[in-house]
């Protein structure tokens, strides 16, 4: 069979297939197009969806914001009338002020915070790290247990209406003193929903414990309740957001914050759980260094008065309990209490000796009194030697001055944990004799009566580590230092480095040395025998 090629056909053939080829080609363009189309307008469509759905969002979030806005704008005048009526609540006892400037306090918090949030223009809700951290930089180490604190205290008010829910927060001696660096409104949020947590799980009857510690330089925040407990597969994802448990139209938001909010604190959220037996919920955050204005310790001095200054007598009791338990009173401490700006001025005016070595523990808040304790110290001239003791320590100006001045504070609710310590004085003296036998008297002696005696042979050895010393440290010196060297112008040498108590330890009568008359004069007996 001959093998038909396209140069066989007949032209009419070949026109036909042309036409067929071109109509198939049209056709596949047609389709295409139409599969591109199609393709354009399903993206199309979709895209304006998720448009118009964020677009909603956005509108939903920005109105938030304009309510949240208005809402904090709007809370600020009552709170302007509430610390007036604070500032004039006298008659309420000081547990009760207390707790209502917490909670005062707290409504200011929240309405800053939510201003921060939402008052500026393209400020978003619920801002990120970024923000966060600017927040976090801007605060500085914050006391954790009087953060807690009222927190528990209002949280106690909420639940009263629960005789079977016990709220407790264990803060003892170890949990004193313990800060980190966070932000405070979100801190106490986070407590406050973490608690709110934990009284839920409770059912009508139970208790939540909240312990603070600290340990290899992490502080741990514990809230443990002993609820019905959670599964261990689902204890495991809570903390992520949208996950929650037992709690019908629970979103979860509060794990999730409370463990975000660890974490941009350089810290961690953990939980451990135990069906039938309760959970507890841990933040754990780095310690931060003590600031300057915190009193870690009480360091009294041996044998030297301890002057308070309070209008409430149960603080006055609170030291003395704590004064007796310590033991200072054995070693000397005396103790001085008033009530009232004008005795404490008289006592001060009345005894220079022991005023001029005493420690004050001052409130700054005296009922009644134009003055307040801050004020007196400084018109006394006694800010180094004073502690403010007060309830107001957190409040700006209170520690602004309390900063500019050098000033310690003792924060009111803690006077019944800051450890007190006693430090006895170890006298000094100095001893130049070329006697060893007169070194060994003097030694003996010095030991007896807790005296530490530095004893020198050679002048140069004296001179070469006397500016080391206190300018009252008591010198005795013997006048003849062999080798022609006199003890009286070593004295002089001393007396020109601003050295006040030198004493010549001589057998020559004091009659010899009439010329200086600065100089004392005693025998070669130890003072201390």
């Amino acid at each position: 069979m001959a093998l038909l090629v396209s140069s066989d056909l007949p032209a009419d053939l070949k026109t036909f297939k042309n036409r067929l080829s071109m109509a198939f080609g049209i056709l596949l363009a047609g389709l295409l197009w139409l599969f591109l189309r199609l393709t354009i307008s399903w993206h199309k469509r979709n895209l304006e969806s998720e448009v118009a759905v964020r677009t909603a969002a956005a509108e939903k979030e920005a109105a938030v914001g304009r309510m949240a806005a208005q809402v904090a704008h709007d809370i600020r005048s009552p709170l302007v009338a509430l610390d007036s009526v604070l500032k004039n609540a006298a008659s309420l006892p000081e547990e009760r002020r207390i707790m209502a400037r917490h909670a005062v306090n707290r409504i200011r918090d929240i309405a800053n915070n939510l201003l921060e949030k939402h008052g500026r223009p393209g400020a978003e809700a619920g801002s990120g790290s970024g923000e966060a951290d600017a927040a976090l930089s801007l605060s500085g180490p914050q006391l954790l247990s009087s953060l807690i604190e009222p927190v528990v205290a209002e949280k106690r008010l909420q639940f009263e209406s629960k005789p079977g829910i016990a709220v407790d927060f264990d803060l003892a001696t170890s949990s004193y003193g313990l800060f980190a660096r966070i932000q405070p409104v979100e801190f106490r949020r986070m407590i406050s929903n973490l608690l709110n947590n934990a009284v839920e799980a409770l059912g009508d009857k139970g208790e939540v414990n909240v312990t603070l510690a600290c340990e290899d330089g992490t502080v741990n925040i514990s809230i443990a309740d002993n609820g019905k407990g959670i599964p261990p597969e689902i204890a495991g994802k809570l903390g992520l957001k949208g996950e929650t448990y037992g709690k019908p139209g629970g979103s979860g938001l509060g794990l999730y914050h409370a463990k975000t909010t660890a974490e941009g604190c350089g810290g961690r959220l953990e939980i451990v759980s135990e069906p039938g037996k309760g959970t507890t919920v841990s933040i754990k955050l780095p310690a931060a260094k003590v600031p300057a204005w915190f009193v870690s310790s009480l360091d009294l001095p041996a044998g030297r008065p301890v002057v308070v200054l309070d209008d409430d007598e149960t603080i006055h009791q609170v030291w003395k309990g704590r004064f007796e338990s310590a033991r200072v009173f054995e070693k000397g401490v005396e103790l001085y209490s008033f009530s009232f700006p004008a005795k404490f001025r008289e006592w001060v005016g009345a005894n220079p000796d022991k005023a001029g070595g005493a420690l004050y523990l001052a409130d700054y808040e005296l009922l009644g009194c134009e003055e307040t304790g801050l004020s007196l110290v400084q018109e006394l001239g006694i800010v180094h030697q004073a502690i403010l003791v007060t309830s107001r320590y957190g409040e700006k100006r209170i520690l602004e001055d309390c900063l500019r001045l050098k000033m310690r504070m003792i924060p009111k609710g803690l006077a019944g944990l800051v450890p007190i310590l006693v430090k006895t004085e170890t006298r000094c003296a100095v001893l130049l004799d070329d006697d060893l036998l007169v070194h060994m008297n003097w030694k003996i002696a010095a030991k007896g009566a807790g005296v530490e005696l530095r004893a020198y042979k050679e002048p140069e050895a004296l001179l070469a580590g006397i500016d080391a010393l206190a300018k009252d440290t008591p010198v005795y010196i013997d006048s003849e230092l062999g080798g022609g060297v006199k003890g009286e112008d070593i004295a002089k040498e001393l007396r020109e480095k601003d050295f006040t108590d030198i004493t010549m330890a001589t057998g020559h009568k004091p009659e010899k040395f009439a010329r200086l008359p600065w100089l004392k004069v005693s025998g070669k007996e130890p003072p201390w025998v």
